[in-house]
């Protein structure tokens, strides 16, 4: 202990802060941007968050097949 803080939460202090950086650089940089530049960000984004959605999607179905091979994935139940 150092200082009277541990060093597991001064590590995780100091992700909070960087955190907190990453997030207000990103939004100084957007206010920066022009129309254009923010429709281009603004579909980046969209195409990070299907690329997520869809390996969730996979990784829930391959789940799935682990715990009942027999069922099938269009079935309702």
């Amino acid at each position: 202990m150092e200082n009277g803080v541990s060093k597991k939460e001064s590590v995780e202090q100091y992700i909070e802060k960087a955190d907190d950086f990453a997030k207000k650089s990103y939004m100084d940089r957007i206010w920066r941007m022009d129309k254009e530049q923010i429709f281009h960000e603004l579909m980046r984004v969209h195409g990070e968050s299907s690329k997520l959605l869809f390996a969730a999607q996979m990784e829930i179905e391959h789940l799935r097949n682990l715990l009942d091979p027999e069922q099938d994935g269009d079935a309702i139940h």
